[in-house]
């Protein structure tokens, strides 16, 4: 008898999050470059360059995020990436605290090891991972307020990113 493997489910980045990181970082790289070559105005001074610069920046980790954070969901496990490399996985058993970060919008995953896994409540395929959570992750791993979140979103309704 054949064993079929487990099912894989993809979560990743959608692509208007590599559209609005790459042209957020060309936008005020261009302003630093613009403000530092044109110094003749007062306004334009080594610090307005350096702003800029540290705008484009703190663009940068939406790039990478669309590159390296993408997970695959099974119904034994998480198979995560990192925002700057890396991959883990991290058996659902194995998840002792779920948590929602407000600042950052993402779901933390820690297991016995500490490890951490983030999910990015923008990702394409946040449903199939709230269901998984609340099917598979222990009740008393899940504060309520991360619960109710998690619910809503196994129902299609994300948690809200502004405000």
């Amino acid at each position: 008898m054949e064993q079929t493997p487990p099912t894989s489910i993809p979560l990743r980045h959608p692509m208007s999050s590599l559209v609005i990181g790459t042209i957020s970082a060309a936008f005020f790289f261009w302003l630093a470059a613009v403000s530092f070559t044109t110094g003749q105005h007062p306004a334009a001074t080594f610090g307005t360059t350096l702003c800029f610069v540290g705008l484009g920046l703190m663009a940068l980790p939406m790039v990478a995020d669309y590159f390296f954070a993408r997970h695959h969901l099974s119904d034994e496990a998480i198979d995560f990436g990192r925002r700057f490399g890396g991959r883990g996985t991290m058996r659902w058993a194995d998840v002792r605290l779920v948590r929602f970060s407000p600042t950052m919008k993402w779901f933390v995953l820690t297991d016995d090891a500490s490890n951490k896994a983030r999910v990015s409540s923008t990702l394409t395929g946040l449903p199939e991972f709230a269901r998984l959570v609340l099917a598979h992750v222990p009740p008393e791993a899940i504060d309520k307020k991360t619960h109710k979140l998690l619910v809503d979103a196994s129902l299609g309704r994300r948690p809200r990113v502004w405000l």
